[in-house]
């Protein structure tokens, strides 16, 4: 149906970490954090909070919700994205103004912030930057207990607190990290400080190693929505706009998807782009089926291409291995049939299939199982068999 109503603006977003419209499928995760807000509010301690999911399954989106949350409770709760090569408090002072503006007008908080502010654009106190570990001394790390126990003395004297959030925490050095949880360890048992932070499933195992107490920090499952809530990421946008959805087209969307909450960001997209080329005020099938093949070329040469380009050899032939498996055993292998499969003892494949964990390609569900980490990876990975 075609209409001669003015073009609306496309209220999805499919690119990395932007939010969504409809923040669904997270009311349980966002109340564990105001959970943590109001216990240390009141002077209780809280147990440090860590989201754990697979890439694209909106964990970034989800603590920058809750950094603004916190901020509009009046805390300092700056959103760092770290990243391999990255120290934690080089970090924090490249972001240390960005939530400033958000704080509460004439707390004691507020004017603590101001003051290192003020002393040179971040917080400079921290020292030159590099990393703790090589040609880096920890005592930098002295520099930021000393920052954050300072904003966390003011912020008590507020009934506010202060909260280190943290996106991306397994590409972080097991040196820093342990630095880090040391800083938060000692400021939790005394102060208002809270640490939330997300990775990729295998986060605990890695923190873990860097300190064995972080073995009881709360970590929290950020799954793929089900689907009611996908469906309601695709409806409740577009009804904001006047606009609806078939339900056949419903249904293609969010079985293509398969809950997957960025390619339902990206198929609703196109199926939205489809239809404005179309004129039309109802998204329907045939409107999806015109946008697969721009949502799936996207796919293929973004997150399908980086993750097999970036692969090497063995791994290539590990992913091919698993992918062959799957064609017959379903969505998950055991990873000694791939060890067999690829005529090799388990142990000499270890090393391969840690890698391609600490990529994000595959995951762990379960104890000996392995998946792939994207919906639809497996049949990219078998058209590539023969580049490698």
């Amino acid at each position: 149906m075609r209409t001669d109503c003015p073009p609306r603006p496309n209220p999805y977003t499919p690119g990395a970490g932007d939010r969504p419209r409809a923040l669904v499928g997270r009311t349980d995760q966002l109340a564990l954090a105001e959970s943590v807000r109001t216990q240390l509010e009141a002077g209780y301690s809280a147990n440090s909070l860590m989201y754990v999911g697979l890439r694209g399954a909106g964990k970034t989106v989800l603590l920058k919700e809750i950094a603004d949350r916190l901020a509009q409770a009046g805390w300092y709760a700056p959103y760092l994205e770290l990243r391999r090569g990255l120290a934690v408090d080089v970090a924090l002072a490249a972001v240390a103004g960005r939530f400033a503006g958000h704080l509460r007008p004439g707390a004691k908080l507020t004017r603590r912030v101001g003051q290192f502010l003020r002393r040179g654009g971040g917080l400079q106190v921290l020292g030159s930057g590099g990393h703790v570990g090589a040609g880096r001394s920890v005592p930098a790390y002295d520099d930021l207990a000393r920052v954050l126990t300072s904003l966390g003395e003011a912020a008590l004297d507020d009934g506010l607190g202060v909260a280190l959030i943290a996106d991306e925490l397994q590409s972080v050095s097991l040196a820093s990290l342990g630095a880090l949880v040391h800083v938060v360890q000692d400021l939790r048992d005394r102060l208002p400080f809270a640490f939330i932070g997300a990775g990729l499933p295998h986060l605990p195992s890695y923190i873990a190693r860097a300190a064995t107490y972080t073995e009881r920090f709360r970590y929290e499952p950020t799954d793929n929505l089900h689907e009611k809530e996908a469906r309601a990421a695709v409806i409740d946008p577009a009804a904001e706009e006047g606009v609806s959805w078939a339900e056949d087209a419903l249904r293609r969307v969010v079985a293509v998807a398969d809950g997957y909450p960025y390619f339902l960001q990206l198929y609703a997209f196109e199926a939205w782009e489809a239809a404005v080329r179309d004129g039309a005020i109802e998204i329907t099938l045939g409107h999806v089926a015109a946008a697969e093949p721009y949502a799936l070329r996207q796919i293929e040469s973004g997150i399908y291409g980086a993750r097999f380009e970036g692969a090497t050899e063995s791994e290539r032939r590990y992913l091919f291995a698993m992918s062959v498996l799957m064609n017959a055993e379903g969505d998950r292998v055991r990873s000694g049939d791939v060890a067999r499969a690829l005529n090799r003892e388990l142990s000499a494949v270890s090393p391969t299939r840690d890698a391609l964990i600490r990529k994000g390609v595959i995951h762990a569900p379960d104890h000996g199982l392995l998946a792939f980490s994207i919906p639809g990876f497996r049949q990219y990975v078998v058209g590539r068999s023969g580049d490698g």
